[in-house]
């Protein structure tokens, strides 16, 4: 049997909260009582379960057995809509359905202390698209920034000027004391991967992790951060880096200290540089730049 993931290894500790549920016999018990409330017989269909909806919630009767319902959930650690949904509706499975099970669930927000309403607006609603919330900060006040608007969302054009991308929002993980390490650590990956795709929506340039490189240790050698080497500096730079050799070897040599040196600004220059002008590269020897 192979290894289970953090998430399989999670599902299968709140399904046991759902079995200890059943085998206590709450189950039966809420759903012989929530039936007699709804003067039913049967469990309801998907169908029925949506369309009686406004009716179930103005029943007084209902509304008790539904906090009856919250109270059991709270002690075998379950979601209110998994105890009632598992007791009236007809095929329910917990574990197939995108709702969570847990009465206590990580919660992943979108927190901004920008305050230009057209920026706010258009994270909203970027944000709910991914099924987040964005949460305005000013001081210890928070508020939750609902995106709602009888325009059509396609039709709202973002803001002309975007507040810098590290101060746009943070992304918070909320999670519960009792949620297992291993599967917070894939929730962490997961609320990373949606905040830079949040930031894609709203057309920010999000950089690509590059992975550590073991040319930065010679980016002074290489001298990376000067400007265009003159044909000798080249040639000094071969010296140091592979000393005396044969020279028939010099041209490769050159090739590839200009081949480094140019992932190096690649790397570590052009993606902090504020102007970005003509790059001059070094010209092979036997050649020149620009007109003889």
């Amino acid at each position: 049997m192979g290894k289970l993931s953090p998430g399989e290894r999670w599902r299968r500790h709140v399904m046991e909260r759902f079995v200890a549920f059943e085998r206590s016999g709450e189950l039966a018990r809420l759903r012989a009582k929530g039936l007699a409330v709804l003067r039913r017989k049967k469990l309801l269909t998907g169908d029925e379960w949506n369309s009686t909806f406004e009716d179930r919630v103005r029943n007084p009767e209902y509304l008790r057995w539904h906090e009856e319902c919250t109270v059991v959930g709270k002690r075998f650690g379950l979601a209110p809509w998994t105890v009632y949904m598992a007791c009236l509706l007809e095929g329910y499975r917990p574990e197939e359905q995108l709702h969570v099970m847990e009465a206590e669930w990580p919660k992943v927000r979108i927190v901004t202390e920008v305050t230009d309403p057209l920026f706010l607006s258009t994270l909203a609603r970027e944000a709910q698209g991914l099924g987040l919330y964005v949460v305005s900060k000013q001081g210890a006040s928070e508020t939750t920034h609902l995106f709602v608007s009888s325009q059509d969302a396609s039709e709202l054009q973002p803001p002309a000027v975007k507040p810098p991308m590290h101060a746009a929002f943070k992304v918070r993980v909320e999670t519960p004391l009792e949620y297992p390490p291993e599967a917070a650590r894939g929730l962490q990956q997961e609320a990373s991967r949606l905040g830079k795709e949040l930031l894609r929506r709203l057309g920010y340039s999000v950089p690509t992790r590059l992975r550590a490189s073991s040319l930065v240790d010679m980016a002074d050698v290489l001298k990376v951060g000067e400007a265009p080497l003159p044909r000798s500096g080249a040639y000094d730079i071969v010296d140091e880096v592979h000393g005396e050799g044969e020279l028939g070897q010099d041209q490769q040599r050159w090739r590839s200290v200009i081949s480094r040196r140019h992932k190096l600004k690649k790397r570590l220059v052009e993606p902090y540089a504020k102007d970005t002008e003509g790059s001059g590269g070094e010209a092979p020897p036997g050649t020149s730049k620009g007109p003889s």
